[in-house]
């Protein structure tokens, strides 16, 4: 009887997929039963008549279904939104056979609500889904439903569920301070990795390969050679030939075996070893680059070009036009790291062309994300597994703090400022509290503070050869001390001649008002050596050229009317009020 029904065309001829993988089709949910047979069986289920025959008034649903599915993809939707999309649709015919529900076009809005609000049982009550998956799977099938019945607003809004609270809390500077310390000792370990594996190694290298960790300790790396414990016992225990004969051919046999296994050479022995790499590459890339994982995952080796740009290169393919887009950008320290890497790639994987071959046997699926081995390593070792996601989100933080400019990271990110802000941005209390500071201090008289001292310098005081045993020790915190320190540096602009004029003036009253004490040897107050320093830097200005020598004249005669720099007119009043 199947022979006789003509079925629609339910396939997904756009996505290409591994040799191992099943070709999408949506003709499982015309069957009862069909979506909740695995898809490796469901065909042949389908062919030799377990599941009974279709059911016809399906038909104008799924057709629908796959029509807008496969619509989204042909206009550029993403791959893995519609496997998200088949999937969910499987969930819900499933759970709709099992509760009796009628499934058809005119009664999916019905079965849709009714399943939604089995999703909030299972939330609330079972508590076996979280609000955040319960919410996904329930919009990603609403989504196509809205398409498929031309609703004028979305169908999840009718259902009892809701966006999931996604309030962001602050973290405080502790754990800030932590985050961006596992990140970078994460780092170093897919260094440690990248440098331990190069061709030689992983092709040839004895096993198990050692690779020092720069935190301490040593990864052992068997490539994926599960007997390996034997081999070690038999290593640190040769048996003599008094031993039993069964048991010195068992010893060589795995022997043997290992050696074998060693000695092969390819990626059929040393594919985990080429793995680990590959891995800790891609998230270096991904550190690197700010590039979304699913992103990175899908980039093809080509040849790559480089044009500087800023502290960095645009990488663009050479044999597109001239002129033609940006595949990604990467600093200027990480360009010979990258071509080791593709020389290192060209001859571990000839016949790939993914940029970052993760291949865990023959016929991966273009589609299948990589499951991090690295993960399990990680776990192994002690060390905290930062994720793709977080590596991209701590890099956008980590700008967006150094910057201090939204539009400037957003850019650099590859996205808008309302998803930077929205999504990718962690509230701060150092940076909150930072501004907070920064704000009272331009707004409030009260609060606003000269700089440590007249002059510019790069705040990592360190003070000359030659410092004056009674001078200040340079701090960034006293003006004085920045006088005799290395980094300090003159402006050449009237303003700071006046700021000096006035700086000057204030030491001269306090030593003005300083009595000596009796009965010690010190006869010069120290901020007299301050008048000095500063009375040559006054001579040195008004010597060099006729603009310089105006503006000390000008300078000196403002501190004489009393005009003082704004950096030093409330400490000069309050002493001259003392005084």
């Amino acid at each position: 009887m199947l022979n006789d029904i003509k079925l629609p065309d339910l396939t997904f001829p756009e996505v290409k997929l591994g040799e191992r993988e099943t070709p999408w089709n949506l003709a499982p949910l015309l069957f009862r039963g069909g979506a909740a047979t695995h898809t490796r069986r469901v065909a042949e289920r389908i062919t030799n008549g377990s599941l009974g025959a279709p059911q016809l008034d399906r038909i104008p649903l799924v057709t629908k279904i796959h029509e807008s599915i496969n619509g989204k993809l042909v206009g550029g939707g993403s791959f893995y939104s519609a496997n998200a999309s088949i999937n969910n649709f499987r969930y819900m015919f499933t759970w709709a056979e099992r509760t009796g529900e009628k499934i058809t076009l005119e009664s999916v809005e019905k079965v849709f609500l009714a399943w939604t609000d089995s999703l909030v049982h299972r939330q609330q009550v079972v508590k076996d889904l979280v609000q955040c998956s319960a919410y996904s799977k329930a919009s990603v099938v609403g989504n196509i439903l809205d398409d498929v019945l031309q609703r004028p607003f979305p169908l999840i809004t009718m259902t009892r569920l809701r966006v999931p609270n996604r309030r962001k809390r602050a973290r405080t500077a502790k754990a800030e301070k932590q985050n961006l310390a596992e990140t970078f000792e994460f780092g170093h370990f897919l260094q440690d990795i990248c440098d331990a594996l190069p061709t030689d190694v992983v092709l040839r290298g004895a096993l198990p390969v050692h690779i020092p960790l720069r935190r301490g300790g040593e990864l052992i790396e068997w490539s994926g050679y599960s007997n390996w414990k034997s081999v070690l016992h038999h290593r640190a225990n040769p048996l003599t030939d008094q031993a039993p004969g069964k048991q010195r051919t068992a010893q060589r046999k795995c022997l043997a075996c290992f050696e074998a296994w060693e000695s092969d050479g390819t990626l059929r022995t040393r594919r985990p070893l080429a793995n680990k790499r590959s891995e800790a590459e891609l998230l270096l890339f991904i550190g690197q680059t700010g590039m979304n994982f699913t992103q990175a995952h899908k980039l093809k080796l080509t040849h790559f070009s480089y044009a500087s740009h800023l502290d960095g290169y645009l990488v663009r393919d050479r044999k597109g036009r001239r002129g033609g887009d940006v595949l990604f950008e990467i600093y200027r320290e990480y360009k010979p790291h990258f071509e080791r890497y593709l020389d290192w790639r060209r001859q571990l994987f000839p016949d790939s062309d993914d940029l970052f071959p993760l291949e865990v046997e023959p016929g991966r699926a273009f589609l299948k994300l990589p499951q991090f081995g690295l993960r399990y390593t990680c776990e192994r070792i002690g060390l905290a597994f930062v994720s793709p996601r977080k590596l991209r989100n701590t890099r956008v933080n980590w700008l967006l703090r150094r910057t201090g400019d939204p539009d400037l990271t957003a850019a650099m990110a590859q996205h808008s400022k309302e998803t930077l802000l929205e999504v990718y941005e962690q509230p701060s209390q150092q940076r909150a509290m930072t501004e907070v500071t920064h704000f009272w201090a331009q707004h409030d008289p009260s609060l606003s503070t000269s700089s440590a001292g007249p002059g510019e310098c790069d705040g990592n005081p360190v003070p000359l050869r030659d410092l004056p045993k009674d001078v200040l020790m340079p701090d960034c915190i006293r003006p004085s001390g920045c006088l005799w320190c290395e980094h300090h540096r003159d402006i050449d602009s009237q303003d700071y001649v006046w700021s000096l004029a006035c700086f000057r003036h204030l030491k001269i009253i306090e030593v003005s008002v300083w009595t000596p004490p009796k009965g010690q040897g010190r006869e010069n107050h120290p901020a007299q050596l301050v008048v000095n320093r500063i009375t040559d830097k006054l001579r040195w200005f008004r010597g060099s050229n006729q603009r310089r020598q105006e503006w000390v004249d000008e300078a000196l005669a403002r501190v004489e009317e009393g005009n003082y720099h704004p950096d030093w007119s409330r400490r000069i009043n309050a002493m001259e009020g003392a005084a």
